[in-house]
């Protein structure tokens, strides 16, 4: 199935269900859709956990860590760890919205793929987001799966199968590293996710670099080096991003003051909390304030 046949089907599901801005499961297990009907200048903010993407019309700009991606109509997006993401809609209209699919990773069925492929050994540590032209039968696949959900006996027999043929796509494609990484509990990357998962319990609290060179079992300079390789952010720069997404949210989502957000989020400083709010959305925060 081509990409504009799998467009197709995608909106007549927005059209039966009257899908609007935002994300949607879509009745298939580990799948979901979102879809905006307008770019925007604004910068929306989120932690994003490991996932299957595939993009179907419009396109959008992201930015993790010191790294800037743009991924439009026939592109996937593979990513490996959670990783805060600052994103906009660069190209859609009411008509002709951005819509993207996304499948969620069940790390058991996951690995069972990959040693079904025969596994492998640890590859270099590369970046934790890849993004770039999906190849057909990746899309054919993600297309198999979306069509379930016309019905639901199918879904329940078939799911299973059809979830492994997407993982075993990508696995056996160019964008594959960030999930072989993923897999390989010895992996440098699988080392990383340990101190992300503590960060983000711990985000709003002082965390020591060494604690968490600790945590993934490293020397702190490998540490550093490899953090900085996955997630394209220094580990004291993923707290800060923490810390501004949730600010964000309070701000739009509670009465609190400026001051007051900023404590609650972790800074001393409601000068410094300013300054930094602004760089990363490009205004100050009294601009989001409920």
């Amino acid at each position: 199935m081509s990409l504009e046949n799998l467009l197709a089907d995608v909106r007549e599901f927005v059209a039966e269900t009257g899908m609007t801005d935002g994300f949607q499961a879509c009745g298939v297990k580990w799948m979901g859709l979102l879809l905006s009907q307008s770019a925007k200048s604004n910068t929306s903010c989120s932690v994003i956990d490991p996932v299957i993407g595939l993009v179907l019309q419009g396109a959008k700009s992201a930015r993790f860590g010191n790294h800037q991606v743009r991924y439009g109509a026939g592109d996937i997006i593979v990513i490996g760890q959670s990783l805060p993401i600052f994103s906009s809609v660069i190209d859609a209209t009411p008509s002709q919205p951005y819509i993207a699919v996304y499948v969620g990773l069940d790390m058991q069925t996951l690995r069972d793929v990959f040693s079904d492929m025969g596994g492998g050994r640890s590859e270099l540590t590369t970046t934790a987001l890849e993004t770039g032209k999906a190849e057909e039968e990746i899309v054919e696949a993600i297309a198999r799966l979306f069509r379930l959900r016309r019905d639901p006996m199918e879904e329940q027999v078939l799911g299973e199968a059809c979830l492994r043929e997407v993982y075993f796509r990508v696995l056996r494609s160019r964008y594959s590293s960030a999930l072989r990484q993923t897999i390989l509990a010895d992996s440098k990357a699988n080392q990383i996710a340990r101190a992300i998962a503590h960060i983000r319990q711990e985000y709003r609290s002082t965390i020591k670099a060494e604690h968490l060179a600790s945590i993934a079992g490293m020397s702190a300079s490998v540490f550093y080096e490899t953090f900085k390789s996955v997630t394209a952010n220094s580990p004291l720069q993923y707290q800060k991003d923490l810390r501004l997404l949730d600010a964000h949210q309070l701000l739009q989502q509670t009465n609190a003051s400026v001051s007051e957000v900023a404590r609650e989020v972790g800074y001393e400083s409601a000068a410094q909390f300013s300054r930094e709010f602004s760089r990363k959305f490009g205004a100050p925060p009294k601009t989001f304030a409920n």
